[in-house]
């Protein structure tokens, strides 16, 4: 009966699929789906991912160069470390959200200089309701 138990609690672990095959990163057990997609990148490449976070933009001198993200903090006592992918902004979906809006976010992952996963952004939704900004 444990054992029962136990593997229907993990079944809810990984990252489930919606009814169009995207992969859908829910609040239950974020750090583990995010890790999973870095950790195993070739599996994961050409599919469409979503989820929900902090829209963030960083700028970086000297260039000026603004960098996109969607991310959330790892719940610890001792540090703020966020937890998310880098993303890339068509032309169509500008103007965008303010930094640190909430917002759902849909896109296909990618490699970024050859090396860093990368959300190749389809929709980019301002969300009137935020979620979890700490996640386990």
């Amino acid at each position: 009966m444990m054992i029962l138990a136990l593997a229907a609690f993990f079944a809810g672990c990984g990252n489930r699929s919606d009814d169009d095959g995207i992969i859908v990163i829910g609040d239950r057990f974020f750090i583990h789906q995010v890790q999973d997609i870095f950790m195993n990148t070739q599996q994961y490449l050409g599919r469409t991912i979503r989820y929900e976070g902090i829209f963030r933009i960083l700028n970086w001198p000297p260039e000026y160069i603004y960098y996109h993200f969607v991310i959330r903090y790892a719940a610890s006592c001792c540090t703020r470390e966020p937890i998310g992918f880098f993303i890339r902004l068509p032309d169509y979906l500008y103007p965008i959200p303010p930094d640190n809006a909430w917002v759902e976010i849909t896109g296909v992952l990618e490699i970024y200089d050859y090396t860093v996963p990368m959300i190749n952004a389809i929709s980019l939704i301002e969300m009137e309701e935020r979620g979890f900004t700490f996640v386990w």
